[in-house]
């Protein structure tokens, strides 16, 4: 589909009810189940991460091959609110096979159930599980890399951070697509008035008062990245940004930081894109070079 045709079909796509959050979940689930599939070679399993505590379904992408394979933990978008492995099931056929990886898509808690630090502690639990588990899994945990897209993007970008801090393992690489990376700055500070209507600042507030247990939480580093002290010592990035997506003023401030700390920083920017565009692989040719791009990113990384 042409940029222009895929913007219109985007701003004409009925919102989702985010006052009923259980019904938003639904229709989202409903959307992203009946999208047509990209073809993955290898094997894809729904299996449980038997962590401690608690247990965490997951969906397991693992390539044709003889391994044991580099490991990418992926965390997806919705907000912390919606959203399931299936939402960005067809970004990661295509980023497991370019990559020649096993991604590992992590079905974590959402809120306003579970709120911060809920899903990031659990997320960060898989990825030890992964660690302990990588015989198992046919996957090399010297290679292991953290990603996810939107609010999955936070995610990643907090385990990382994390990571530095517990030193419990040490990521190989993040990739973080459209990542939401500070909440502290109020949304109608980071748009445009076209980005507002793609992207629209209720939508926003809905999310953060959602995920959050109290509005002070903004300032803190594992909900806001963007505000961390110091940023050295984390894993080199591919950071995607749209020109039409709020968020990416604070992804391109984040990759500049994270040069002036020392980190290699792959950027790709796409003019005339909207936020979390990368999902739709199977309508959008600019997607699928995207998520293509990423998955080469990768296969260079964990090559060398």
């Amino acid at each position: 589909m042409e940029k222009s045709k895929f913007i219109k079909a985007y701003l004409n796509a009925k919102p989702l009810p985010l006052e009923d959050i259980m019904e938003a979940r639904r229709l989202e689930n409903s959307r992203s189940s009946k999208s047509a599939k990209v073809p993955f070679p290898g094997n894809i399993d729904n299996v449980i991460a038997d962590t401690n505590p608690g247990k965490t379904q997951v969906r397991i992408y693992t390539p044709p091959g003889s391994g044991p394979f580099p490991v990418i933990l992926y965390m997806h978008g919705g907000g912390f609110s919606i959203g399931s492995p299936e939402t960005s099931d067809n970004l990661c056929r295509i980023v497991a096979k370019t990559a020649n990886a096993v991604l590992i898509s992590i079905d974590y808690a959402l809120a306003p159930e579970h709120k911060f630090p809920y899903a990031l502690e659990e997320c960060y639990r898989v990825a030890l599980w992964v660690i302990e588990s990588d015989v198992a899994l046919n996957v090399r945990t010297d290679q292991l890399i953290i990603a996810g897209d939107s609010a999955g993007g936070n995610l990643a970008a907090g385990i990382c951070l994390l990571a530095c801090e517990r030193n419990d393992f040490t990521p190989t690489y993040q990739v973080l697509i459209c990542p939401l990376l500070d909440l502290h700055t109020e949304h109608e500070l980071k748009i445009t008035e076209v980005q507002d209507i793609l992207f629209p600042a209720e939508t926003s507030h809905t999310f953060s008062t959602y995920y959050l247990q109290e509005p002070s939480e903004v300032s803190n580093p594992l909900v806001s990245p963007l505000l961390a002290d110091n940023l050295s010592g984390l894993p080199p990035a591919t950071i995607i940004t749209a020109e039409l997506d709020p968020l990416a003023a604070e992804s391109i401030f984040y990759c500049k930081r994270l040069r002036e700390a020392g980190i290699t920083v792959t950027h790709r920017h796409y003019a005339g894109q909207v936020h979390d565009f990368v999902l739709f692989v199977k309508s959008l040719d600019e997607a699928k070079v995207a998520a293509e791009d990423i998955g080469h990113d990768l296969a260079g990384i964990v090559s060398q």
